[in-house]
């Protein structure tokens, strides 16, 4: 199935009334107040300053679609791009038209490991980021799993059907964080991850709250953020130890291997790093040097696209370590993460059978992920009907 060409279609998606506030607040040291280690102040439970700067009035949005057309009856299609701008998407289209089209057309679109290594060294050459590598790749196997009518886990090699399922809370105090916690145990999570920056003393007394209150077989997780010293790591872990937290996340900076190699070696707790310096490119690649020197127990998942998870999870695996996080078809398609992280949003329950298709829908209810799909083709994009209204064609 070639690639033959690839359009841009610039379209209205509604208006909104464009804002901006201090919502996340200053950075402001972590309690006590030690040298050189920041959260912000709304994590900290500080005020943040009162500034909202609001539009006068709503502004129209647009978004950029690429399609890479094929000979084989369907297509690659995805968002690219979005703004209120038309002349600046107009530009993002043109771009991708001069230095990305012409290394797409003529491979076969099943080639995904191809692809991705083209655009994997892009990212050097072309200064790219990671957002064009994890846009196309991610394009390429909705196509695939629209051509085979299986989701993208079943083409993997599914592992599992469902994966325990916990969920992030918070508040300003600690009966607020705990009456959350409380909430999302009723409706049936496995577990909770705080993100908690109060220092030691104080993430201290959150945990002890924490399990006090949802007893000893409920599933905890701690987010600190970056926000400790070593020594501080060492004090909240044994804590938590006693405690019986499931892991500790991101307890230092990503990029103090040493330190979380010392951290690691340290704590019986197990540590779970690279998330930061895997948002912004190296993965699956940067996390051999962590695995070789024992700098992270357990692997955030970062990898560019479902083929860069693949490759990082099969990484980690090899060292018998766990990975965490990342797309749920990639979860579902093997073995060693062992939970899924639903963010705030809550349950998602099963849709109707009408709604669904070949692609699949992620499902969150009773406790667990999983993914409800049926042998039905997904409906294709009336190609000329998006032509016909939209801003401009590139």
């Amino acid at each position: 199935m070639l690639i033959k060409e690839a359009i841009c279609y610039i379209s209205e998606a509604g208006s909104n009334l464009r804002s901006e506030s201090a919502a996340k607040g200053s950075i402001v040291p972590v309690a006590p107040g030690i040298t050189n280690v920041f959260t912000h102040s709304g994590g900290a439970g500080l005020p943040s300053p009162d500034i909202e700067i609001k539009a006068q009035e709503p502004s129209t949005s647009y978004q950029l679609t690429l399609r890479l057309v094929t000979d084989g009856g369907l297509d690659a299609y995805g968002t690219y791009g979005s703004g209120h701008n038309v002349e600046d998407l107009v530009w993002e289209a043109n771009a991708f038209q001069a230095r990305y089209a012409h290394m797409l057309i003529g491979v076969d679109a099943f080639d995904r490991e191809y692809v991705w290594q083209q655009f994997w060294m892009a990212q050097r050459f072309m200064y790219t980021g990671r957002q064009l590598l994890d846009t196309i790749d991610r394009m390429l196997w909705d196509l695939a799993s629209r051509h085979a009518r299986l989701p993208i886990y079943k083409l993997l090699g599914g592992c599992r059907e469902r994966v325990p399922a916990y969920i992030n809370v918070g508040g300003t105090t600690v009966d607020d964080i705990v009456k959350d916690a409380l909430r999302r145990k009723e409706q049936g999570f496995k577990g909770v991850k705080d993100h908690w920056y109060r220092g030691v003393k104080g993430n201290i007394e959150m945990a002890q709250a924490l399990r006090a209150n949802l007893g000893d077989d409920f599933l905890l997780f701690h987010d600190p953020v970056e926000s400790y010293t070593y020594e501080d790591a060492v004090r909240v872990g044994r804590a938590m130890e006693r405690l019986n937290y499931q892991w500790i996340e991101e307890p230092l900076q990503d990029y103090d291997i040493m330190g979380l190699r010392k951290l690691c070696a340290t704590l019986d707790l197990p540590v779970l790093a690279l998330e930061w310096i895997g948002a912004i490119g190296g993965q699956p690649y940067n996390t051999a040097p962590y695995l070789a020197l024992g700098a992270s127990d357990i692997v955030r998942q970062r990898g560019i696209g479902i083929t860069g998870q693949v490759k990082q999870a099969q990484l980690a695996e090899s060292f018998g370590v766990p990975v965490h996080g990342g797309d749920p078809h990639v979860i579902l398609s093997i073995g060693h993460d062992p939970v899924f992280e639903t963010g705030s949003g809550g349950p998602q329950p099963r849709p109707d059978e009408a709604e669904l298709d070949c692609l699949g829908q992620m499902v969150v209810e009773d406790g667990y992920m999983s993914m409800a799909w049926v042998d039905r083709p997904a409906q294709e994009p009336d190609w000329d009907a998006i032509a016909r209204d939209a801003v401009q064609v590139v």
